[in-house]
């Protein structure tokens, strides 16, 4: 009797082992799609469709990427996570869907802890700039610094306040050197920079992306760059935290699926995803984005990561007493 059922549970196995390969090798038998929490042209949707072009050649099907814009990224997150884990339906997210929103928001319609499955690594260097008018009698950070203190509650800065983790620097920025700055919330970045530009408000923290045609055309001036270290295309650009310790951020963006999605798909996707991130044309795009890669990792490094910047998030969230609307 037992060799029976042991017999039985040995072809059960292979069973198994044999419907898990055919599962890998048939995957994938039609179009994937990508969700992405943002508009056409912004840095997430770009990106996404740079990965989706270089991955469907790999996959031998096309990757289809589908704007669900709004809401603070709650929707696109919410149908992600409500679909089907069967590997033709991927959300292509950031630091705001699965970090800031968790501190933002008293409640969310999607668990961000629990909620996806984490395939790749995209995008770990996406810093904030510190910049000012032109017209500001100021070159560097200490004399930005300097310039406030000397002119106490006369200067203001704009920030993004839909770009998640940008107003969160500005104001970590603004307690830790001690200038009682006052913020001045957009829900546009192109008329903040605007603004900037003109002179309507003196100082700024966006992306490179953002304020970029303005500091070309000599109308805003960058000060320092929010991340750990020196972003090499710009070398000359000092970090934050060289004059004010502990005042980094880095943006960054993962590719993840709903949970519950197939080891196998995720490995394969991860694998896809890393080829699309060796290019050197891929790099180069992204300095002009003011965003670099270390590459897609694993979806356990991945996950990791994840959750180190989610604890990050929910500190700095306490530090600055920020209360979830």
């Amino acid at each position: 009797m037992k060799l029976v059922i042991g017999a039985a549970f040995a072809a059960l196995a292979c069973l198994s082992f044999a419907g898990h390969d055919a599962h890998a090798q048939s995957w994938p038998s039609r179009p994937i799609k990508v969700i992405v929490p943002t508009g056409a042209g912004a840095a997430t949707d770009v990106m996404a469709r740079l990965m989706a072009d270089s991955v469907q050649h790999g996959l031998g099907q096309p990757v289809v990427v589908e704007n669900q814009a709004g809401a603070s990224g709650l929707i696109a997150h919410q149908n992600a996570a409500r679909s089907a884990p069967d590997g033709y339906t991927f959300l292509f997210t950031n630091t705001s869907g699965l970090a800031t929103n968790p501190v933002s928001f008293q409640s969310l319609p999607y668990n961000p802890a629990r909620d996806f499955t984490p395939v790749a690594m995209i995008v770990d260097f996406g810093p904030q700039i510190l910049s000012v008018n032109a017209e500001v009698p100021v070159k560097s950070l200490p004399e930005l610094i300097a310039y406030a203190k000397a002119n106490p509650g006369k200067l203001s800065y704009a920030v993004d306040v839909t770009a998640g983790a940008a107003p969160i620097i500005a104001r970590l920025f603004n307690k830790r050197a001690a200038l009682g700055l006052v913020e001045v919330p957009y829900r546009s970045a192109s008329q903040m920079v605007q603004d900037v530009a003109s002179g309507v408000v003196p100082v700024l923290m966006s992306s490179m992306a953002a304020s970029n045609g303005m500091v070309q055309a000599g109308k805003i001036r960058r000060l320092a760059i929010s991340s750990s270290q020196r972003f090499p295309p710009l070398p000359e650009l000092p970090a934050i935290n060289e004059t004010v310790p502990g005042v980094t951020m880095d943006g960054w963006f993962v590719l993840v699926g709903p949970a519950g999605l197939p080891a196998d798909i995720v490995q394969r996707m991860n694998r896809e995803v890393g080829e699309f991130l060796k290019g050197d044309a891929i790099k180069q795009r992204l300095a002009g984005f003011g965003l670099a890669t270390s590459g897609a990792g694993t979806p356990q490094s991945t996950g990791e990561f994840i959750a180190r910047e989610q604890e990050k998030w929910r500190a700095l969230a306490q530090e600055l007493n920020i209360e979830p609307q």
